[in-house]
């Protein structure tokens, strides 16, 4: 795993959660604008996967497979999430993509730490 870019999906995934939690207090919807922003997060997860794809294979620990859950399941969470607040037209709506943020950047913690500890030996 490249720590750079580790570093970097945990940076966006924060800055996406704290913007729109900023627009769950003002009440805006899911529009355009947040659509945008969960895709860069995308693009970012994309490339971590492809390099991981990359990487792993190469290495000598016995959790791959744990590895790749993780990382499959950071990739769907942002994209279940839009797809609820887009239709949860309350409030809330926004407060659910902007809570896949806080858990992308949680479950990227877990990747890590499964790369560190039982991958990357």
């Amino acid at each position: 795993m490249i720590e750079w870019l580790y570093l970097a999906v945990q940076a966006a995934a924060l800055a996406m959660s704290a913007w729109f939690f900023v627009d769950t207090a003002r009440s805006q919807l899911v529009g355009r604008r947040h659509l945008i922003g969960v895709a860069a997060l995308e693009v970012l997860l994309l490339v971590q996967l492809a390099v991981s794809i990359a990487i792993v294979p190469g290495e000598a620990g016995d959790g791959k497979a744990l590895f790749f859950s993780y990382l499959v399941t950071t990739i769907l969470v942002p994209v279940a999430a839009c797809f609820w607040g887009s239709i949860d037209r309350s409030r809330w709506g926004i407060g659910t993509v902007a809570a896949s943020g806080v858990i992308v950047a949680a479950l990227m913690l877990r990747v890590h730490q499964i790369w560190e500890l039982q991958v990357h030996v």
